[in-house]
């Protein structure tokens, strides 16, 4: 799991929702000034957080991408609109942070398109043909 802070930087209370494609339930409340900690599973389902609506009518979604690739999400408001500033995660070594297709070791040296050179596998007989006779 990974965690991201909601800081809330605006005159009032903001409600979080999670949900996706619009539909959303609510989790819980970051109060004035407050920080709200949204935990977020990598392996985990595309999820949509809103935090909240502005005066213009326009609602702020952070996904669950964001929340991993984000440590903090600060909300401020400024002449009625919210502002959103995002503080990316500090990564020590960026080869370590890359993804590692377990397919990568399987078969010896990579092909020109980067993945493994894989023989398939043949069955003997089909199933129907081994009951048949």
């Amino acid at each position: 799991m990974v965690s991201t802070e909601i800081v809330n930087h605006t005159s009032k209370a903001m409600k979080v929702k999670v949900g996706f494609n619009g539909v959303h339930r609510e989790i819980g409340t970051v109060v004035k000034d407050g920080v709200y900690e949204i935990s977020v599973d990598p392996n985990g389902t595309y999820q949509e957080f809103c935090l909240g609506v502005d005066a213009t009518g326009k609602p702020i979604i952070v996904n669950s991408d964001e929340c991993i690739d984000n440590m903090h999400i600060t909300v401020s408001e400024v002449q009625g609109k919210f502002d959103v500033v995002k503080v990316e995660r500090q990564v020590k070594n960026k080869e370590a942070a890359a993804p590692v297709d377990p397919r990568a070791h399987a078969a010896g040296p990579p092909n020109s398109v980067g993945l493994p050179k894989v023989t398939p596998h043949r069955r003997q007989s089909s199933g129907w043909t081994f009951w048949k006779s």
